[in-house]
């Protein structure tokens, strides 16, 4: 193949390999990144032949300059954040047929007046509902098993609660999510809601997505 195909070549898998990896971005718009290690980790996912062409690719990568990272603005709003951990939690989903929405409003006028949290998913496949553990067999029971897929008990949620800012803010949710599973947290569900945002984890990573989170919130 000639010398300006092969570079042609690599180029383009070179920037579809980095488009797809935002964190390796990031430490090239900090300028913190082995490039010669870079292009021999490339070469050995996408199967580039020439190393001179994967490095020349990498150092003519072009970041776009509207792509900011925004990490001090996100960690501002993160400051003047609470965090809540709600334990016993229960998820429980259901099939989504259309008996199902009835279920829901009778589910939510069994609730009212109760000081229990309750939150309704609708995905394409199923819904799901994620609640206090103490009133799981009573939603499963209004939801009945006929429509029941799975229950999963004694999990744990993390509630993050910013101010009104966060609207403002891009990346606030990635920052979190990549926060937590760097450090091999897996989130059962994860739920944004205006100026909540809460992760739904098991209860053998509670301490550690609390430290991680925490850390952020208080600065350190």
């Amino acid at each position: 193949m000639p010398r300006r195909q092969v570079e042609h070549s690599a180029a383009k898998l070179v920037r579809d390999w980095i488009d797809g990896h935002p964190s390796v971005k990031d430490c090239m718009k900090l300028r913190v990144i082995n490039l010669s290690a870079l292009a021999r980790l490339i070469m050995d996912d996408t199967g580039i032949q020439s190393e001179e062409a994967a490095l020349v690719a990498c150092r003519r990568y072009e970041l776009d300059p509207s792509e900011k990272i925004n990490e001090e603005q996100i960690l501002r709003v993160l400051r003047r954040s609470k965090i809540e951990m709600r334990t016993k939690v229960s998820i429980i989903t259901a099939r989504p047929d259309w008996e199902i929405f009835a279920k829901l409003e009778k589910t939510m006028n069994a609730l009212r007046g109760r000081s229990f949290a309750l939150h309704v998913i609708q995905g394409s496949e199923s819904v799901t509902l994620i609640t206090d553990g103490a009133i799981a067999d009573e939603i499963e029971g209004i939801v009945g098993k006929q429509d029941l897929i799975k229950r999963e008990n004694g999990l744990v949620e993390l509630v993050v609660t910013s101010p009104d800012v966060i609207e403002e803010v891009p990346g606030i949710l990635a920052y979190l999510s990549s926060a937590l599973a760097s450090r091999g947290i897996n989130f059962l569900e994860v739920i944004s809601c205006y100026k909540d945002t809460m992760f739904v984890i098991e209860e053998t990573d509670m301490v550690k997505a609390f430290d991680v989170l925490n850390r952020m919130t208080v600065g350190r």
